[in-house]
């Protein structure tokens, strides 16, 4: 008997302990994406599960959260997440045939007992990527600011029925304890490499960008946020991360003039817990920023400020200079050149007339200055004002109210060869060096594909030589000194505008 009754049990008990729904059901369960296009490629865990409106992929039921990525040519990539909730139907079956028996459906706990909401709907609008076309400008990134502290870079708990009804009741709000490494320099190489992906960056003219053709843009993040919103489902706690973020933009014409101010609000999509802590927020951050630099360039002000210039100067009344004698030695010259004080600092410009009119670079006196305060070899110090400028390429004429002995004289052809003994005459980096003398050699002659020509010279050009004079060994202005290449390793790479090519630009004549 005793026999019989143990063979019994070891036949029923596949029966008495049954988990229908962990036996039946399938590994992976079927669940339908849909989207806003029929372009619309869908991707579960970063493997492509098919293209359409509709797209039917394919889930493993293992308990985890799914991070689902729809991506569409033009637009950017909508990220959502997806994870099992619900009591799989065949979970009923283990009630049957053993209605005497109440332990069975409590047993039935394994990960293919519970199923996925059978449909995924993401047809939030899209936003539009406005990638850079021949029509617009070149935009390259001048500065960011990561300034939230530690403590104010809040983490924030929320159930997911509140956060669907766009509840601001948090479970809880915390700051970062630990050295989470999200700072400037994430920031900064992810806007850099939305910039590069986007074609806003003209990598064939790294050194002589177009003076009216390229903009510079800033971003600073003011406020973030991330929310964890959760739930308790399938036995365990189960939710997404999403950011906030206000950040504060700003573009500059390439004489640091700024041309646009605003700040934008974003979100980023849904992002699983599959990601590591640091990854996780990394992801939701790129996001967010691009979220908010697309946002940023659909405003219709953006657009206008971003639409290709031309560098067709309008034209205008010739000045004629004063002149009577050249300089005729390199002391002579040093006389012939000044230094201009401006509110933002201070450059260099060359006499060019006997009654006043000064030579100097566009950028050293662009912007709002109080005052343009130009200071001569002796020390004297006179107002300056701005008669004409040529933004295309660089270059102002300053009138001050003075007689000079010493001017340099413009000339109207090439007055240089490669390889020449040249100077540049300037004042670098404190007013106190003013009138500075360093020699170097004409380097080469470069020609980018717009604007003008420039000298290639290595004669030491520091801050404050911008506007300043590049003489030959009689004291004859050969250029106009323009801009210094600085970087790791470079050095004796600098620029002057050719003197020949000056009157053209200011439209003067003698």
């Amino acid at each position: 008997m005793k026999n019989f009754i143990f063979k019994l049990i070891v036949v029923l008990s596949p029966l008495l302990f049954t988990n229908c729904a962990s036996t039946l059901n399938s590994k992976m369960q079927k669940v339908t994406v849909t989207t806003t296009s029929d372009n619309c490629k869908v991707y579960v865990n970063d493997k492509l599960q098919g293209e359409g409106r509709v797209v039917t992929t394919k889930m493993e039921r293992n308990q985890s959260v799914k991070q689902i990525k729809v991506e569409r040519e033009g637009y950017k990539t909508v990220y959502s997440t997806h994870y099992q909730d619900r009591k799989s139907p065949l979970y009923i079956m283990s009630w049957v045939p053993f209605g005497i028996l109440f332990y069975p459906p409590f047993l039935d706990l394994g990960p293919k007992s519970y199923d996925y909401a059978r449909k995924v709907s993401i047809e939030e609008k899209p936003i539009e990527i406005l990638s850079r076309t021949d029509d617009m400008k070149y935009l390259f990134l001048k500065n960011t600011a990561f300034d939230v502290e530690k403590e104010d870079l809040k983490f924030k708990r929320i159930k997911k029925r509140r956060y669907d009804k766009n509840s601001d009741k948090y479970k809880s709000i915390t700051t970062s304890d630990e050295d989470l490494d999200i700072d400037n320099s994430i920031f900064n190489s992810a806007l850099n490499e939305i910039l590069l992906a986007n074609n806003y960056f003209d990598t064939t003219e790294t050194i002589f960008k177009s003076k009216i053709n390229s903009a510079y843009i800033s971003a600073k993040v003011t406020e973030i946020s991330f929310e964890e919103v959760y739930e308790y489902a399938a036995r365990s706690t189960k939710g997404f991360v999403v950011g906030k973020s206000k950040i504060e933009w700003e573009i500059f014409d390439l004489y640091d003039q700024s041309m646009y101010k605003t700040e934008v609000e974003s979100k980023s999509g849904q992002f699983s817990y599959s990601f590591n802590k640091k990854e996780l927020l990394k992801a939701c951050m790129e996001d967010m920023l691009k979220a908010s630099f697309f946002r940023l360039l659909s405003n219709d002000d953006v657009k206008g400020i971003l639409e290709l210039g031309t560098d067709k100067e309008e034209k205008l009344d010739l000045i004629t200079l004063d002149f009577k004698d050249t300089n005729k030695s390199l002391e002579e010259a040093i006389s012939a050149t000044v230094t201009i004080k401006v509110d933002k600092g201070h450059g260099s410009g060359c006499v060019i007339s006997k009654d006043g009119y000064i030579l100097t670079n566009f950028h050293v006196v662009s912007g709002d200055n109080k005052k343009i305060e130009i200071i001569t070899q002796d020390g004297e110090k006179l107002e300056g004002k701005i008669i004409r400028k040529n933004v295309a390429i660089d270059l102002a004429l300053i009138k001050v109210e003075k007689s000079f002995d010493k001017v340099y004289k413009l000339p109207s052809a090439k007055n240089y060869s490669i390889g020449e003994d040249v100077y540049a005459i300037g004042t670098p980096s404190n007013i106190d060096l003013g009138q500075t003398l360093s020699k170097g050699i004409v380097s080469g002659l470069r020609t980018p594909k717009e604007g003008s020509r420039y000298i290639q010279t290595d004669a030491s050009i520091n801050p404050g030589n911008s506007g300043g004079a590049l003489v030959n060994k009689k004291g004859e202005l050969v250029g106009v000194v323009n801009a210094k290449v600085f970087g790791f390793g470079v050095e004796g790479l600098a620029f002057a505008i050719p003197a020949a090519d000056i009157q053209k630009f200011l439209f003067l004549t003698y």
